[in-house]
């Protein structure tokens, strides 16, 4: 079975990998954002050139010095951006070394965390092993049990009457001159009406034979509410035999030292979740740095529109015209290598802006998904998924899941319903089922090393739908307040005890 602390550890070289390839995704977009940008530049040159050979001295002497003019402005604007550039680089790094910091930490206070939590095991242990030979609570458990066998069996009961009755139910409802008088609680001492409608009303019941009617149509809908109140009858025993049977449990833990442990463990859990709760905090700053970064990087960036439009600007001179013209039909030797140059310029530059389209979409991608698993990870810790108890079943699912994560094969959140279905809390000493533990939250848990739903519910027997209190016995709880992601493992269903079974 994988370990809790194992699977976060994978998840953390996934989200290295995510993060990694993001890197490699902006390095180049920033690459191809230089190359248009001094694509740009290099075309303003060119035309520049060509423009002295064409133009007259007048003409060709202003579009040099409109020219030269965009590209100090533009030199100027790429200098700031660098600057920029640079500030932000410095302030990502900064905000890595103090998340890498806030891990190492959160490292130390989980790994005190589990010490307290095997503390508390190896104790719990202990005492379930002294009430399995105490008398007193054998013989509570025997009671509680059978109490709730009778309780089971009484709710069964409610079950099949109130099916029962919808169905032998429904030919006295599609009956209209039976639900007539039934309405009108004809035959009963409820029943007022004139001599009239007396009159006409007997002769219908005659008609249709409706006092026999009545009456079994009356226990239909009696029975069920005379075994409801039964089921609650039975049902109040049992929580009472419950609670003397939890009562004992309790009184053993606290003369163990069990609730000094617990408390221990709850502070330290309380210092974990403020552990996250900064690491979380940094990684939003992260992601908002990782988004201007990208800006810049795809060349989306306040410096680059400016030196574009700047650029635009220059190339919108009348004169240019004269130019382009000459470009498509010049056969002079004089300056065919200036204008194959820019017609090859041209077309790298509509390559080059295709090929960032398109590392866009990708680097997008990238983000969102370590966005994603930012989120699985949040969970993750949040649902208490690295404490000491707890598993998971399938390690060679796990990991095939992550890859194809980060693949982009599937989405966030079908990696974290996955990570959910095989998560379990391990037998690591205490039994979490053992006494009135039995019927909790863990009966839906399934897997190696954990409780089986047949050894719960004692081979076959049906739970109680009755609210029960919490289990005596201590397993991770989710996070319930607090962090950016909270995702509970089920609504809280208490307590219980196996039906049938030993301890």
């Amino acid at each position: 079975m994988l370990s809790g602390r194992k699977a976060l550890k994978n998840i953390d070289r996934s989200l290295q990998t995510v993060r990694g390839e993001a890197v490699r995704l902006d390095q180049q977009l920033s690459r191809i954002s230089g190359q248009v940008a001094m694509g740009q530049r290099r075309r303003l040159d060119l035309l520049n050139q060509i423009a002295k050979v064409r133009l007259s001295e007048i003409e060709s002497g202003e579009l040099e010095t409109e020219f030269n003019s965009a590209d100090a402005q533009v030199i100027e604007l790429l200098g700031l951006r660098d600057i920029a550039v640079d500030k932000l680089e410095s302030a990502i790094a900064a905000l890595n070394v103090k998340i890498e910091q806030e891990e190492g930490q959160r490292e130390k206070v989980l790994q005190e965390c589990n010490a307290a939590s095997d503390k508390l095991v190896s104790v719990e242990s202990k005492v379930q092993a002294e009430l399995k030979l105490s008398v007193a609570y054998v013989d509570q458990f025997s009671a509680t049990q059978a109490a709730e066998a009778i309780s089971e069996e009484a709710e069964r009961k409610v079950e099949i009457a109130s099916s029962d009755m919808a169905e032998k139910s429904k030919p006295y409802q599609n009956d209209a001159l039976f639900m007539y008088l039934w309405d009108r609680s004809y035959g009963t001492s409820d029943y007022e009406a004139g001599l009239f409608s007396r009159f006409m009303d007997g002769w219908i019941a005659k008609l249709i034979k409706y006092e026999p009617a009545r009456v079994n149509y009356w226990n239909l809908q009696e029975i069920p509410k005379r075994l409801v109140e039964h089921a609650d009858r039975v049902g109040d025993v049992a929580d009472r035999e419950m609670m003397l049977l939890q009562q004992l449990e309790k009184d053993a833990l606290d003369n163990a030292g069990a609730q000094v442990l617990e408390d221990n463990l709850e502070m330290l859990r309380r210092q974990l979740d403020a552990q996250d709760d900064s690491i979380e905090q940094a990684e939003v700053e992260l992601n908002q740095m990782l988004s201007e970064r990208a800006a810049y990087t795809s060349g989306a960036d306040e410096y680059i529109r400016k030196s574009l439009n700047r650029i635009s600007s220059a190339l919108e001179h009348q004169n240019l015209d004269s130019i382009h013209r000459y470009v498509r039909q010049t056969h002079s030797p004089v300056d065919d290598k200036l204008v194959v140059e820019l017609q090859e310029l041209e077309d790298s530059l509509a390559s080059l802006k295709g090929d960032m389209s398109g590392m866009r979409r990708l680097h997008d991608g990238q983000i969102n998904r370590l966005r994603e698993l930012e989120s699985v990870r949040h969970q993750f810790k949040n649902s208490r998924f690295d404490d000491v108890r707890s598993g998971f079943s399938n390690e060679a699912l796990i990991s095939s899941v992550l890859s194809q994560f980060i693949q982009g094969v599937i989405s966030g959140a079908d990696l974290w319903g996955t990570i959910k279905r095989n998560q379990r809390y391990r037998n690591v000493g205490s039994s979490p089922d053992f006494g009135s533990g039995g019927l909790g939250d863990l009966a839906d848990v399934l897997g190696d090393g954990a409780i089986d739903i047949g050894d719960i519910l004692g081979g076959g027997g049906q739970r109680r739908r009755r609210q029960r209190r919490g289990s005596s016995w201590h397993i991770p709880k989710p996070r319930r307040s607090g962090g950016g992601f909270q995702f509970p493992r089920s609504s809280n269903r208490g307590g219980g005890f196996k039906t049938g079974g030993g301890f």
